[in-house]
């Protein structure tokens, strides 16, 4: 009896329908994998900086920059007679660049970890935007050599400025103007903290600007349906910037 059981437990598992395996997962892309392809994935981003959109923004921004120049020192002096400001310790924490990496490095780490492509993808451009940016930022620090308003070097450009637009530039891509908005004008209070902390000239900021934009918006090429981009205006009363759509 217990035989003919266990042979008509045996036929009746053997005629189951097979569970069928679940599917494999879709590859990564190489573009979402930030240190296994990561230099290939940032000589890509270096070729794409020469653009019709880099030209606009750098070149809209070195011409606010002249422009705005000669405020310099009147904003300068202005600031010196000025109480210190408590606000500006958010620029200047939130602003640096380590700060700006350690934030792209949870990015990702979240979309990794907890298997969400999308941040992953964001996180991974994040990434990269924030060490070229460092790469261009500084390099433009040597070649400029300007001093600081209160006499120390590396004035030119404002590098947490640099790095709080790179990262706006990146989101704005990515989830449109709701978010890169806000986002832009957080990197522009930052901006302003430097400045209002006398550690940077009004013109180290806008440039600033200008490089970060450039570089969120050229890593994140292509991950958007309409492209938005800061363009700085100056007025015969102040410098304001503007967020405006120029793409499709």
């Amino acid at each position: 009896m217990l035989t003919s059981t266990c042979a008509l437990a045996l036929a009746l598992a053997l005629q189951a329908p097979a569970v069928p395996a679940p599917p494999p997962a879709p590859p990564v892309p190489q573009e979402d994998q930030a240190f296994r392809y990561f230099f290939q994935n940032l000589a890509r981003d270096i070729k794409r900086l020469p653009s019709k959109e880099t030209i606009w923004i750098l070149g809209t921004a070195t011409g606010v920059a002249l422009i705005a120049h000669p405020a310099d020192d009147n904003l300068q002096i202005w600031v010196e007679e000025q109480e210190p400001a408590s606000y500006t310790a958010i620029g200047r924490v939130v602003g640096d660049g380590w700060v700006q990496g350690g934030a792209a490095l949870a990015t990702y780490g979240v979309g990794v970890f907890g298997a969400h492509p999308k941040v992953r993808h964001v996180g991974s451009d994040l990434i990269r935007s924030q060490v070229l940016n460092a790469i261009l930022t500084r390099g433009l620090k040597y070649v400029a050599h300007r001093e600081r308003p209160g006499g120390s070097p590396d004035s030119m450009p404002s590098g947490h400025t640099s790095a709080s637009f790179t990262t706006a530039a990146v989101l704005g891509s990515h989830f449109g103007p709701k978010v890169g908005i806000p986002a832009y004008a957080f990197a522009g209070f930052i901006g302003w903290t430097r400045i209002r902390d006398n550690a940077h000239w009004l013109t180290d900021v806008i440039i600033g600007a200008g490089i970060g934009a450039t570089v969120g918006q050229t890593v994140a090429r292509g991950h958007r349906d309409s492209a938005w981009t800061i363009v700085p205006t100056v007025t015969p009363n102040q410098v304001a910037i503007h967020i405006v759509r120029i793409g499709n």
